[in-house]
C-alpha cells in the first residue's frame, strides 16, 4: 500500500507554517472473513464413496458448511520486519464436524542491505510456474488451481536469500534461496519427515535475456533427492510460456494387484510440465497445461487399484467384517493421498473478464482430463465483487468417466458451492 508524501510551506507575513512529511506506520493489520455452502450429490456406486461410507448409510446426497477466519498482521522497523497469518476455521459436514486453528505464518526477517535477507520460523513457500501443478514445488503445499489466491500453511525454516542485479548484458538478475527446514512436531512439517529430522532446499533464480530461470534442489533424512528446473517467458505481451522439471531419486513406490496385494518397490521418478497463458482482445484468458506425473500409476495398475476395491467391498457385503474396509482404506491410501494418482494429464481454463460491460464480474470454466482413461472434472464458476472487499464466488464441480476411471470413480456426482469472501 503506497502512501502520498506531501510537504507544503506557507509564507504569511513573518510566519511560517510546515506539514510535516507523513510517516509511514511501521504495522499493518488485515484479515479475511469467509462463510462457505458445498452441496455434495452422491455417486453411490463409485469405489471412493464405498471406502467413505461402508459403514454409513447418508443416502443420494450430504451438505457440508464451512467459516473461516484468517488474520494477518505486519510490523517493519529498519532492517527488522516480522509477520504473522493466522488461520482458523470450522467444518460441519456428514462425516466432520471440528475447528482446525493453526499459525500459517510466523517469521522474522532481517534485510541488512537491498541484496541480502535473512528469515526464521513458519514462512509460506511457493516455488515453481505451474498454475495447476508444482512438479518442481518439492515444499509446496497442494494449491487449488482455480482458486490459487488462497493462502497455504507456511513450513517452520531458517533461510537465507540473496539477490544481484546488473546493468549490463544478458543476465539482469540472480539471486540463491538457501533453507534448512526442521521437522518439529505440530508446527508443520510433519510430512518431511521424522521428528529431528533437517531438511535442505537450494534455488538459484536467473533473469536471463527476459526469461525466468530457476534450478531447484531438495534432500532430507527421510526425503529422496530432488532436482528442479522451471522456466517462464513472456512471448509476447498477451502470450507467456512456462514450464517445469523434475526429478527424483529413489523414491518408494507402492502398487496394489486386484487381489490386494500391496508391493513396495523404489524408483527413480521424472515429472514435467509445459503451459501456455493467452489474453486475447475482448479480455478473455486461456490457460492449458500438459502435466506428466512420474509418481502416477499406469492403465493397468489403476485397473487392478478398482477391482481391488469393489472386491473389498463385496466381500464386506458378504461377511459384514468391518476389517476388510479398513485395510482396503489403509492400504489405498498411497494412491488418494495424490492429488491426481495418474501418469498424464491436460488442464484448461477459460475466464472472462467483465462480459457485457457487467463491472467485477468473472464467469470462468476450468477441466481436468486424465488423458489415459479419458474422465475429467469440469468447473464453471464465477467471481463477482459488487463492493470493494466483498467477493462472491459459486462453482460447480462435475467430474465426468466410466466406472473405473480416475472421475468416474469420485464420491461426489455433483458438487456445487457457493462462498462469501469479505477482507479488511
Amino acid at each position: 500500500m503506497g502512501l502520498l508524501f506531501w510537504g507544503l510551506t506557507v509564507h504569511a507575513g513573518d510566519y511560517d507554517f510546515t506539514i510535516p512529511e507523513a510517516e509511514k506506520k511501521p504495522y499493518a493489520f488485515g484479515g479475511r472473513l469467509e462463510t462457505r455452502y458445498i452441496y455434495h450429490r452422491l455417486d453411490e456406486d463409485a469405489a471412493r464413496y464405498q471406502l467413505n461410507y461402508y459403514q454409513d448409510n447418508p443416502g443420494g446426497d450430504t451438505h457440508e458448511w464451512q467459516g473461516l477466519v484468517e488474520l494477518s498482521g505486519s510490523y517493519r522497523q529498519g532492517i527488522f520486519q516480522a509477520n504473522l497469518l493466522t488461520h482458523h476455521a470450522v467444518v460441519d459436514s456428514y462425516q466432520d464436524d471440528e475447528w482446525d486453528n493453526a499459525i500459517y505464518e510466523a517469521c522474522f526477517s532481517l534485510t541488512p542491505t537491498a541484496h541480502f535477507t535473512l528469515d526464521a520460523g513458519k514462512k509460506r513457500v511457493l516455488w515453481g510456474k505451474g498454475y495447476a501443478w508444482n512438479p518442481a514445488g518439492f515444499l509446496n503445499r497442494p494449491k487449488d488451481p482455480d482458486d490459487p489466491a488462497l493462502n497455504l500453511e507456511g513450513r517452520p525454516l531458517l533461510g537465507l536469500d540473496l539477490i544481484k542485479s546488473f546493468s549490463a548484458g544478458n543476465l539482469s538478475n540472480i539471486g540463491m534461496t538457501a533453507m534448512l527446514l526442521p521437522v518439529i512436531d505440530d508446527w508443520g512439517n510433519e510430512d518431511l519427515g521424522e521428528e529431528g529430522a533437517l531438511n535442505t532446499a537450494l534455488k538459484l533464480y536467473l533473469l536471463w535475456d527476459d526469461t525466468d530461470l530457476d534450478f531447484i534442489y531438495f534432500d532430507g533424512p527421510d526425503q529422496p533427492r530432488s532436482f528442479g528446473f522451471d522456466v517462464a517467458r513472456n512471448l509476447a505481451e498477451n502470450v507467456e510460456v512456462h514450464g517445469e522439471l523434475a526429478f527424483q531419486e529413489d523414491v518408494p513406490h507402492v502398487v496394489i494387484d486386484a487381489a490386494g496385494t500391496a508391493r513396495q518397490t523404489r524408483e527413480d521418478q521424472l515429472s514435467y510440465l509445459l503451459g501456455v497463458r493467452y489474453l486475447n482482445a475482448i479480455d478473455t484468458t486461456f490457460i492449458a497445461e500438459y502435466y506428466h506425473n512420474g509418481a502416477g500409476y499406469s492403465r493397468d495398475e489403476l485397473d487392478d487399484f478398482y477391482t481391488y476395491q469393489e472386491t473389498a467391498f463385496d466381500r464386506w457385503q458378504a461377511t459384514g467384517k468391518p476389517s476388510v474396509m479398513q485395510r482396503a482404506n489403509q492400504i489405498t491410501r498411497p494412491y488418494y493421498q495424490q492429488r491426481n494418482y495418474g501418469e498424464d494429464y491436460f488442464y484448461l481454463k477459460i475466464s472472462q473478464k467483465e462480459p457485457f460491460d457487467i463491472l467485477y464480474f468473472n464467469p470462468w470454466v476450468a477441466a481436468v482430463v486424465n488423458l489415459q482413461d479419458f474422465s475429467f472434472n469440469l468447473q464453471p464458476g464465477l467471481t463477482w465483487t459488487p463492493v470493494t472487499n466483498l467477493e462472491l464466488n459459486l462453482r460447480v464441480g462435475i467430474p465426468v468417466g466410466s466406472p473405473q476411471t480416475e472421475f468416474g470413480e469420485k464420491p461426489d456426482a455433483l458438487r456445487p458451492e457457493i462462498w462469501v469472501r469479505y477482507y479488511f
